[in-house]
């Protein structure tokens, strides 16, 4: 058995985390608004403020993708009563969002693959 050396799985994982940025830049520069909800203390609505600017955005005619990144209480699923499977990419470990309305999708990490 051959052990990987602390040293080369620490490369592999910034040369993984490299990519993901530069994936993450290329994708965010398509998308003309960003509207980022954020507090530092809990409790305070930032999911029910984003779930419902994301509606009445959308039913305003603009394209809205809702991403719900609460680790500690997703929420977004159960605000919005989305059931169902995620969809699985086209590459390794990339979810697809789910729709929600006509020019509305939705991903959320509640579940990891499930919205239940």
């Amino acid at each position: 058995m051959t052990l990987k050396s602390p040293c080369s799985q620490t490369e592999k994982r910034k040369a993984q985390m490299e990519i993901q940025n530069k994936e993450i830049a290329e994708t965010l520069r398509h998308i003309k608004n960003k509207i980022l909800v954020m507090s530092g203390k809990g409790g305070v609505g930032k999911s029910s403020i984003a779930a419902y600017l994301s509606v009445a955005l959308a039913k305003k005619g603009f394209k809205v993708g809702l991403m719900d990144v609460d680790l500690h209480g997703p929420s977004i699923p159960r605000i919005l009563g989305l059931k169902g499977s995620l969809r699985h990419g086209s590459h390794e470990r990339k979810m697809l969002p789910v729709r929600y309305l006509p020019n509305m999708e939705v991903i959320s990490i509640e579940t990891g693959s499930d919205f239940n």
